[in-house]
Parts: C-alpha cells; sequence; structure tokens
C-alpha cells in the first residue's frame, strides 16, 4: 500500500476535540482540555499528567511556554472507544510492528526470516535515519578489529550512567544479544543493492575519569554512492527497507499509524488499530505486536509532562524527523504498561544554538574547540571539552539559573575563520568589543568579573605544562579541529584569550530525543505496573525503558541505535520461536 505524504495527512486529521488539539501538536481524544483562564488540576490541562489511573503525584517545576524551534508531529494515538462501524477490515499476520526506523525494520526483518508473515506499519514516508552509528558487543565486525570489549564493564559502565537506575536484565539482553543483532543487520545489508560495510571503531580514550568501551561500529558506505559525511543512517535504512519490500512474507505500509492496541479476554495484546488514508482498520497478530514508534521529542506537551523543564527549555532542537509523537508509550500506557519514572532521560548534547539562523555560523568548530565558556554573571562554569552529555546539562544550568552561555575568544582565533560573518554579527550569534570591559557591557556582564575569568583562563597557559586547576580541561593535546582551521599553525586543544578586538558567541545544548519508555524484560516483552508480562506485546528502541536515567550517555557511543536494532531481533525472534 502506498501513499503520498499529502494524502495521508488529509486523511489521518483527527475529529472532535482531538483535531482542535493536533493544531497545537497533540492529538488526544476523550480527554477534556482546560480552556484559557479556567483553573483545574494539572491532568486537566496536561492529558499526559493523567496515568496510573490518578494514582499519581505531581512535581512542581517551572512551567515551559511555546518552542518555535521545536517540530510537533500528527499523534496519532486515540484513547477513545472506536466502534467497530468505523473499522472498515480486518486483516491478519503473525507479527506486527508499529513503527519502520531501526528497530522496527531488524524486527520486521528476523520475524520474517524465520518464516512469519508480517505487517510492517509506519505513519510518515520513511522510518527515522537520522544517526551515524551503533554500539554493541560481541559483533564479527569487532572481532575483525582487535578490539577486546569486556561485557561486565560494558555493563558497569551503561549502569553507571543511569546512576544504577537502569534495569540490570535489560542491560544484559543488549549486550548480549547486539552481536547476533549486528551480525543480522550486515547479512539483510548484503541481500541488498547497496555495498555496505559495518565496521567497530576504535575510540580515541574518553578520558576526564570516564570509562571508553570500543563499542562503537559505523557504516563504509561504498555504494550506489561514496559517502564520506558523519551522517550515515539513511544508506543502511534505505538498504534494509529495500530488503523488506522485497519480501513475499512482508507487507511495508507507509502512512499508515499505529492508533491503539486491541487484547483479547485474558488481557493478551492480540492486534492493532491501524489509520491509514482511507481510515481506520484492524490487524490481528497471532504471535504478537511490536512498538517500535521511537520516543516523544515531536509532542511538546508530552515532553512538558514527561521531562525535566531544563532539558527541552533553551536547546534547540537537532532532529528533522516529526513522526516521533509517542504514541508507542501511549498505547502501551492504555492496556496497562509501566514506565520508566518521570523525569524521563534526554538525548541532549552540547554544541546547539538558540536559533536556526544561529547554528549555522561558520566559526562554531573552530571557537567551540579552544574557546572558554562563560555565563551572564561573566563565570566559567564548566569543563568545555568534557563529554558532549556533561557540557550540555552545565550549558541548560547556566541558560536556567544564571542567564545564558558563550564562547569567548580573541582576534587570534577569528582570524582562522575565512568566511563572512556579518550577518551573525547582525543577528546577535556573535558580539565583539574592542576591549574585555567592552565585550562584556554589550553583553550585559560584570565588566570586572568577565576580565578576572580570563585572566585566570589566560593564567593557565604560562604554566609548564599549561594546567585548569578549575574543571581539568585539557589544555595540551593536539585538536583535530583546531589543526585543521589553522593549517596545522595552531593544534593546542585551547588557547589564550588576550589579544583584541575580543568576541562572544551564543550557544545553548542540542536536544534529539527522547530515550525512556516503557518497561521491558529480557525477552523485550512489555511489563505491566505489578510486573506482569503484558502478553502478545513487545516494545524496542526509544519507546522501550529500562537503560537510562537522568541523560542520555553520549560517552558510551550509539548505545542508543545498537539498543533499537537489538531489541527488534531480540522481540521478533522471541514472539516467532519463543526463545
Amino acid at each position: 500500500m502506498r501513499f503520498t505524504r499529502r494524502s495521508f495527512l488529509k486523511g489521518a486529521a483527527f475529529s472532535g476535540a482531538a483535531a482542535a488539539a493536533a493544531a497545537v501538536g497533540m492529538a488526544v481524544p476523550g480527554v477534556a482540555l482546560a480552556a484559557d483562564g479556567e483553573t483545574g488540576s494539572p491532568s486537566q490541562a496536561n492529558p499526559y499528567l493523567n496515568l496510573y489511573d490518578g494514582n499519581v503525584s505531581y512535581l512542581p517545576v517551572k512551567s515551559i511556554g511555546e518552542k518555535p524551534t521545536f517540530r510537533n508531529g500528527n499523534i496519532a494515538f486515540e484513547d477513545r472507544t472506536i466502534e467497530q462501524d468505523e473499522i472498515r477490515m480486518v486483516d491478519s499476520c503473525d507479527f506486527l510492528v508499529i513503527g519502520a526506523g531501526i528497530c522496527g525494520i531488524v524486527g520486521a526483518l528476523k520475524a520474517s526470516d524465520e518464516g512469519a508473515s508480517v505487517i510492517c506499519v509506519e505513519k510518515t514516508s520513511r522510518g527515522r535515519c537520522t544517526w551515524e552509528s551503533m554500539g554493541g558487543y560481541g559483533t564479527k565486525a569487532q572481532a575483525v578489529s582487535g578490539n577486546e570489549v569486556d561485557p561486565a564493564r560494558f555493563a558497569d559502565a551503561i549502569l553507571r550512567g543511569s546512576m544504577f537506575r537502569a534495569l540490570p536484565e535489560v542491560v544484559w539482553s543488549y549486550i548480549n544479544n547486539s552481536g547476533a543483532a549486528f551480525d543480522f543487520v550486515q547479512d539483510m545489508l548484503d541481500e541488498s543493492e547497496y555495498d555496505i560495510e559495518l565496521y567497530n571503531t576504535t575510540q580515541p580514550e574518553t578520558g576526564y575519569d570516564l570509562v571508553t568501551i570500543q563499542a562503537e561500529h559505523k557504516f563504509k558506505i561504498n555504494g550506489p554512492v561514496e559517502w564520506k559525511a558523519h551522517m550515515t543512517g539513511m544508506f543502511p535504512m534505505a538498504a534494509l527497507t529495500s530488503v523488506a519490500n522485497s519480501r513475499d512474507n512482508l507487507d511495508l505500509r507507509l502512512y499508515t499509524a499505529g492508533v491503539q492496541l486491541v487484547q483479547d479476554g485474558s488481557g493478551r495484546v492480540t492486534g492493532a488499530i491501524v489509520k491509514d488514508e482511507e481510515g481506520y482498520y484492524q490487524i490481528d497478530a497471532a504471535k504478537g505486536v511490536l512498538l517500535a514508534t521511537g520516543g516523544y521529542h515531536n509532542n511538546l506537551e508530552m515532553m512538558k509532562a514527561w521531562l525535566r523543564p531544563e532539558d527541552f527549555a533553551t536547546p534547540y532542537q537537532e532532529d528533522a524527523a516529526i513522526g516521533d509523537t509517542g504514541d508507542g508509550h501511549m498505547m502501551g500506557l492504555r492496556v496497562g504498561a509501566n514506565m520508566d519514572p518521570i523525569p524521563h532521560a534526554a538525548m541532549i548534547f552540547s554544541g546547539g544554538y538558540p536559533d536556526e539562523a544561529s547554528r549555522k555560523c561558520p566559526a562554531k568548530q573552530i571557537v567551540r574547540a579552544v574557546a572558554p565558556l562563560v555565563d551572564q554573571r561573566g563565570r566559567r562554569f564548566c569543563n568545555e571539552a568534557h563529554q558532549k552529555e556533561c557540557v550540555a546539562n552545565a550549558l541548560n544550568t547556566a541558560h536556567t539559573f544564571n542567564g545564558g552561555a558563550w564562547y569567548v575568544f580573541d582576534q587570534d582565533v577569528m582570524d582562522t575563520v575565512k568566511a563572512p560573518l556579518d550577518e551573525y554579527f547582525a543577528n546577535g550569534t556573535i558580539t565583539s568589543g574592542e576591549t574585555l570591559s567592552d565585550l562584556a557591557k554589550a553583553l550585559g556582564m560584570p565588566p570586572d568579573t568577565l576580565a578576572a575569568t580570563m585572566e585566570v583562563w589566560n593564567g593557565y597557559f604560562e604554566e609548564d605544562p599549561p594546567v585548569d586547576l578549575a574543571f581539568r580541561r585539557d589544555l595540551v593535546s593536539i585538536n583535530p579541529v583546531v589543526k585543521s582551521f589553522t593549517e596545522g599553525k595552531v593544534q593546542a586543544s585551547a588557547l589564550p584569550v588576550k589579544n583584541g578586538p575580543f568576541y562572544a558567541m551564543t550557544c545553548s545544548s542540542t536536544f534529539l530525543t527522547t530515550v525512556s519508555g516503557l518497561i521491558i524484560d529480557e525477552q523485550c516483552r512489555v511489563l505491566d505496573r505489578e510486573g506482569n508480562v503484558i502478553e502478545g506485546l513487545y516494545a524496542g528502541g526509544n519507546a522501550s525503558g529500562g537503560m537510562y536515567s537522568d541523560v542520555y550517555p553520549r560517552h558510551l557511543p550509539s548505545t542508543s541505535v545498537g539498543r533499537a536494532a537489538t531489541f527488534g531481533f531480540v522481540a521478533a525472534r522471541h514472539a516467532v520461536k519463543g526463545e
């Protein structure tokens, strides 16, 4: 079944209260929303607070308004009774997959490979593919690389990243099964017309007392085009999708949204109601349903309910996808599933900017590589070279409590930038001053404080070797970004701020997605609030939980995509084979 994007969006428009709510990016029929000026409980104002049959407590957090840089998607889940006369037909299969990202497409292919009849529905034009690598253990590619990974150390690193809130059985399921899952992905890539090789990278030491696990696997794209950019996910996803489309026992249906799960009298999930341009229909699934719908970074109201405000209030939203609206989370909760504790974990990195205009600034790479960060009070507040999630948290804190964040640099750094910057001075991305005092006044900072901060910073470089006594930043190692920008003339990983004029470049963190979801067991079966299996229901990827808490641990590369591919594989294998 093939539909155009336009026809789907028109055909999938929601009715009644949902249609009105869709205008602000949410569609939850059956829930009364408070009108402007009305008072009421938090659950009346935001339907995503109405969880667990009302047996909830509310945490008082600062309210967040609209976010112009965030893209709300069309929400498919409907919390109402869909009458039989609305369902135009009933289809059937062995295994139903809702969502065709890396989790869903791997699950669909694995079930197909085991001989099951599979239907995979995806509400947008294609599965999400904005990623670059997968993290895992025990692959053939890892054996070829010579990297030796201690699985217990890997598990401990993930558990530490969650402050030991992760579920060990979920973590170990990911580690123990990722090798077979990744090898299966390579087999499927080999079956396609693409020439793509999955290889295990060798990462430099993470440093700053964080462990380095050689788990990252990247994709070498040899054909049909040669591709060297870091973002490669679109190619393996295209290859895997082409294999899915070639299978006689696998029906991939785009522009078809999962709306609601179907249960029998025992509570077993037996299928789902979906919606395409012609309306609703039901798909019965004899062996199970996999929720592979991703996170909810395209549902601002859900983020307001389930995330820390500072995790999304100031960051720029990087991901261009619009389909991740928490449909799988809500479908699972509606049938009694348990979920990761709120507040949920977000994937946030350093290197963001307040808006689309500023993120294109050609000075950003060199400035981020060598300059110190200061807040509105003119003080340094973090190790700028620390791991991306660490700096992201520090940036969010600076914006939340101390007025913002700026990189401060001098004319020596500015001289390395060859591209014109006039528009970035005009739009406020970069601010300048003949002296540090002038720069501070232009930014509304205390001049004396900024001057004192830079004096301390510059003093670090007078030591032999240079040493950061405040935040332990590495000031001496060779930085390839700096080396490239200066044609080898400068190689240091940080530079003093001495020679005017002086400059400041604004920055924020970057918000990519959410990584918390429904609680699962080691076979990816969804659990209810008492810890019992909801028969017939599986979850994987960012719709599943049990792996992360607080923030996604970027220093363990690509465990999110690795988890997604692995859990699609595990869920399909268990549903079809019982193992």
